[in-house]
């Protein structure tokens, strides 16, 4: 499944690629009103392909192969005109930067962007509407009705670009029933409702043994090429987090291997170094005027320093400039809208300026940029009390930015947000590297754009 599903956004990459080079030919055919030689060709060929590579950066970042998003409502027509702007402008900064081209890329460009702008909004649509309509979809039966099944049965009625819809599940519980979806209690039943719906992925619960009727059932049903696949695996695939409910002990023996991690680390600790030297050599004229707008706003200091856990439950003292009020400030954890929050404070928080002094902590090892958030010792003890596998989170370092912060989504520190993000903080721990770190990067950047900080 997950092969898949990478197989998908390979072929709209490639797809993407060919339509570029096939939009710059159109262009150069229009601008000069015949076709264009094999020199003029081989020239634009060389400067436009640097410029394709930033196209594509762009457009990954702002979730043009994301495949639970749909490509066919207004919301993408939005993204695609931002993505278009935003790699037009760094095309002709590049050609600024290069003013002696033998080229005079200025009006093709231009048509350029037109072109496939209008190109890639029309193959994105038909691509979409196929998904959604066509005889490509997947019916999904699920083995195991519990909590995280049927959260899975909502998010695919709510992400129907995927092209998953779910059909049936199976469920020994007799009192289990669903309003949307036919519930059975009957094992010689999937069989019937597996023909009957065109099902042909079975999602097997994760925490669930089959007991031998069941087992032949599903034993039963290759002949129908029916797949199957466990409930983490699909839930992890689908929406990119593990579900807690839904694994154990045995999970994390299987999937989390910090050894064949130590290459990535030691690449990730020296690019962190870098980055971190750079961004404060960068920002070190901004540290002066947000510390004096600090000190102006209201009283107190300018940094805001408090314990935290770091890797393997080693304390630090994390440090971020200060964005709330002291008066009256009891410590408790930051809610959404809340009023200890200053002015300055929450613009610097929206745009993770408060961050900055957090590169300290990486320059001494205890963060790195990309990672969980680390909590308050304190409330780290209580969580682990209340969530199963918190603790686990603690075996990779924190970071200033995550996968969590990253997923679009608002998580207050009760306990069923923080169940939730724990999903992705796991989901980050086993499939962590060097790529995944980039694509968090950049989707930081459009979060700090979009002003979606928390």
């Amino acid at each position: 499944m997950r092969k898949t599903h990478k197989r998908r956004q390979v072929a709209l990459l490639l797809a993407d690629i060919v339509l570029l080079y096939a939009a710059l030919l159109l262009a150069l055919i229009i601008r000069r009103g015949e076709f264009p030689s094999i020199w003029s060709m081989q020239e634009h060929l060389r400067y436009f392909t640097v410029i394709f590579v930033g196209w594509i950066l762009v457009f990954y970042t702002i979730g043009m192969y994301r495949l639970e998003l749909p490509f066919d409502n207004l919301d993408f027509v939005k993204r695609l005109g931002i993505g278009a702007l935003i790699a037009g402008l760094a095309s002709a900064a590049y050609f600024y930067i290069l003013p002696d081209t033998s080229i005079e890329p200025k009006t093709v460009l231009l048509i350029f962007i037109i072109l496939y702008s209008a190109i890639f909004l029309g193959w994105r649509y038909a691509y979409s509407r196929t998904r959604r309509h066509g005889r490509q979809r997947i019916g999904v039966g699920f083995i195991g009705f519990g909590p995280d099944s049927r959260n899975m049965a909502r998010e695919l009625k709510l992400r129907p670009a995927l092209g998953y819809d779910a059909r049936f599940a199976y469920e020994e519980n007799q009192g289990v029933t669903d309003p949307e979806l036919p519930v059975i209690h009957a094992a010689p039943m999937i069989r019937l409702f597996v023909e009957d719906s065109d099902a042909n992925l079975l999602v097997i619960s994760g925490d669930r043994e089959l007991d031998a009727e069941l087992c032949r059932e599903l034993y039963g049903l290759l002949d129908r090429r029916v797949r199957f696949i466990r409930l983490p695996d699909f839930y992890e695939l689908i929406l990119r987090r593990v579900p807690v409910g839904s694994i154990n002990e045995t999970w994390f023996l299987e999937n989390i291997d910090l050894k064949a991690k130590v290459p990535y680390e030691a690449v990730k600790r020296v690019t962190d170094i870098f980055l971190a030297i750079l961004v404060f050599i960068v920002t070190s004229w901004l540290w002066p005027l947000v510390a004096l707008g600090i000190k102006l706003e209201s009283r107190g200091p300018v940094f805001f320093s408090q314990k935290r856990l770091g890797r393997f439950d080693r304390p630090f003292t994390m440090v971020k400039f200060r964005t709330m009020r002291v008066e009256g400030n009891d410590q408790s954890p930051t809610g959404l809208g809340d009023s200890r929050i200053t002015g300055l404070g929450r613009f610097i928080r929206a745009t993770r300026i408060d961050e900055l002094p957090q590169i300290l902590n990486i320059i001494r090892g205890e963060m790195s940029f990309v990672g969980p958030r680390p909590e308050r010792p304190e409330l780290a003890t209580e969580l682990e009390r209340a969530i199963p596998y918190y603790r686990q989170r603690h075996l990779v370092k924190p970071g200033i930015t995550g996968w969590d912060q990253v997923s679009g989504e608002y998580h207050s520190p009760s306990i069923e947000d923080t169940n939730k993000k724990l999903q992705y903080d796991l989901y980050y721990l086993k499939n962590m590297s060097l790529y995944l770190d980039i694509s968090i990067f950049f989707k930081t950047i459009v979060t700090v754009v979009q002003r979606e900080g928390r």
